[in-house]
């Protein structure tokens, strides 16, 4: 008889505890979700992070949580916690609109106008006089505001690189007779600096039975599908070549190109600023170059990855000995309009299919504060005893802001 009481009695219990998870499950599906310190939490607009808007919202009914993160560079400590129903948490959900949170600005005339030529002279090098700074400069200091930490690298050698990580970053395509493939085919890199602008190498864009025709921006994999599905690829309008570049010199290999259409400034789109220092950067300065150049030189296979290497400035004296020694060396020698780089541990490199693509100055790693230094441009081989040889930006700022900021 006891032996029967306890086991009606242990049912009994089981049943309770049964319907009491089945009515909690039902109704915190079922009726709308409270706030614990209030009811208003769900709905509120908030920040997920400097230049990222959310809405407040539980995680279930946050669409494609995952691929706003990937998309907008996000990790999961940047979802921040806008409060907890009595069951789950609420989260502030990033929104996909990301761009008009950035603001949408024209570099070259809305924002820059107002302080147009201070002292009324037209001097386009150094520190000048009377307050006046360069136009490079100014640019720069508007593209600062909108730093934001990256919390988520032809590279020979190199690491691939994270969405976002180098926001500026450019493929240059060619037209291409393979019908069952892509129409473009990806030779060389490039920089955006502008929203219609981009600097890469003037023999990238020099030769005349093959002229570039489109700039792809925002994407790292080109075998991504969800990368791809926010691919931003511009056709091209102008080449601007320097005016002094002989395609069989390896001197003013430096050209700009013109976008048919400015292009809208994301989290993945986004341009560099110029380096305007003539002097080399300290030994310990961060430099990494970047890419889909060769990953191999036995097969001179492009990498459908966006690369990276961290690479050190090599002194001009120096490299051009090097130069010398293997008979490599430019008819003039090596000139203060040209910069040498290498990888100390001969991993890493520019090669074939980095061509155009900066070599950034890292300024600041987690705000992603970079400045683009030199343009890749010529080497004696990959990874090599012999240093890559790359155009110094700053000593053609004046080419470039004619073209870019012209109307500053």
């Amino acid at each position: 008889m006891f032996t029967s009481l306890r086991i009606r009695l242990s049912l009994s219990l089981w049943i309770f505890a049964l319907i009491f998870i089945y009515t909690s499950t039902y109704i915190a599906h079922a009726l709308p979700a409270t706030a614990i310190g209030g009811s208003d939490k769900i709905g509120n607009a908030c920040d997920v992070k400097e230049g990222v808007v959310g809405k407040c919202e539980i995680e279930r009914n946050c669409p494609d949580l995952r691929l706003q993160m990937q998309n907008l560079g996000l990790t999961k400590v940047d979802v921040k916690s806008c409060g907890f129903t009595t069951y789950e948490e609420i989260i502030c959900c990033p929104l996909p609109n990301f761009t008009s949170a950035l603001g949408i600005f024209n570099t070259r005339n809305e924002y820059l106008d107002s302080d147009i030529n201070v002292n009324g002279t037209k001097a386009t090098r150094g520190n000048f006089d009377g307050g006046q700074e360069r136009k490079a400069k100014r640019a720069c200091s508007l593209l600062d505001k909108y730093a934001e930490p990256f919390t988520v690298p032809h590279i020979l050698g190199g690491s691939p690189v994270s969405p976002g990580e180098y926001p500026h970053m450019a493929a240059i395509g060619y037209a291409t007779i393979n019908l069952q493939g892509s129409p473009y085919e990806f030779r060389c890199g490039g920089a955006l600096i502008d929203k219609r602008f981009v600097l890469t190498a003037a023999h990238c864009i020099n030769r005349p039975d093959s002229r570039p025709i489109v700039v792809r921006l925002g994407v790292t994999d080109f075998n991504s599908a969800d990368q791809m599905k926010n691919v931003v690829d511009v056709p091209i309008a102008n080449l601007y070549p320097h005016k002094n570049y002989r395609s069989l010199e390896k001197y003013d290999d430096i050209a700009i190109i013109e976008l048919q259409r400015d292009v809208e400034y994301s989290s993945l789109v986004f341009p560099i600023c110029l380096h305007t220092d003539s002097v080399d950067p300290p030994s310990n300065a961060v430099l990494n170059v970047t890419g889909w150049g060769a990953t191999s030189v036995q097969t001179r296979k492009k990498s459908d990855v966006l690369l990276t290497a961290s690479v050190k400035i090599v002194p001009l004296k120096n490299c051009s000995d090097t130069y010398q020694r293997n008979s490599f060396l430019p008819t003039q020698g090596l000139l203060p309009t040209q910069l040498c780089a290498r990888d100390p541990n001969v991993v890493g490199d520019a090669c074939w299919g980095d061509s155009g693509g900066p070599l950034n100055l890292i300024v600041d790693e987690r705000l992603r504060k970079m400045q683009v230094i030199g343009i890749v441009s010529a080497g004696d081989g990959c990874a090599g005893p012999t240093p890559s040889l790359y155009t110094r930006v700053s000593e053609y700022l004046d080419f470039i802001e004619e073209i870019v900021w012209k109307d500053l």
